[in-house]
């Protein structure tokens, strides 16, 4: 299966030009790595890892939907 991935990897250029396929898999990596952030944080305190809404560790206070959006939120 990775090999028949592998072998189409040339055949994505055509489709999608390099930088934006950069950027495509850059917005990829920042969401799941965002999300990977709840997992790590939420599994061993075994609290849900969809509900309840993100909080501030420190004060409980509810973070905004849009502060959880990789990279926007830190502009």
């Amino acid at each position: 299966m990775i090999v028949s991935l592998i072998a189409a990897l040339p055949d994505l250029n055509l489709l999608i030009p390099p930088p934006f396929s950069y950027i495509i898999i850059g917005v990829l990596g920042a969401i799941i790595g965002s999300f990977l952030n709840v997992v790590i944080r939420r599994l061993p305190l075994e609290e849900s890892v969809v509900f309840p809404n993100s909080r501030c560790p420190s004060c409980s206070a509810a973070i905004a939907f849009y502060d959880n959006v990789p990279v926007l939120s830190y502009v």
